[in-house]
């Protein structure tokens, strides 16, 4: 009886905590953790020389994150930054509560000379790409675009 009762106590404790362990997106259990995110803001093609391009590169296994803002013209100096762990936290929410599986891969807008962004989103088993011409994908694109173009 008690072999019984140690057993059912752990198979609680273990379902307990691989639940806590996903997040669900419209109704789906979304277990694949986040590991990585990718983001390359380009300003090629603006007319100004005044606008940065911009890599963001967060490892969310290593807590680490930096922003490389940089430009065209060379008379403007680049710089990097790290990011702190409550910015590093706030874009896992923002990742976490996305179904990225819906999200059109693709975003482009008729003017020339826009601004453009790739993101990558890495998860342990899944690779997502975005590219979007002219910066006007659906959110969270553009709260992900605010943080990095916030350094």
């Amino acid at each position: 009886m008690s072999r019984l009762c140690i057993l059912a106590v752990i198979v609680f404790a273990f379902n307990h905590y691989s639940n806590s362990q996903s997040t669900t997106i419209s109704g789906k259990l979304f277990t694949d953790p986040f590991t990585k995110i990718e983001m390359h803001l380009s300003a090629f093609g603006v007319e100004s020389d005044d606008f940065p391009s911009i890599d963001v590169n967060i490892d969310f296994v290593n807590n680490s994150g930096s922003c490389r803002k940089w430009f065209y013209n060379p008379a403007f100096k680049d710089s990097i930054y790290s990011f702190s762990k409550p910015v590093t936290d706030s874009i896992l929410q923002i990742l976490k509560k996305t179904d990225w599986e819906k999200i059109k891969k693709e975003y482009t807008v008729q003017k020339s000379d826009q601004p453009a962004s790739t993101i990558i989103i890495f998860t342990e088993n899944r690779t997502f790409v975005i590219k979007d011409y002219g910066l006007k994908g659906d959110d969270p694109l553009q709260e992900l675009y605010k943080i990095g173009y916030k350094f």
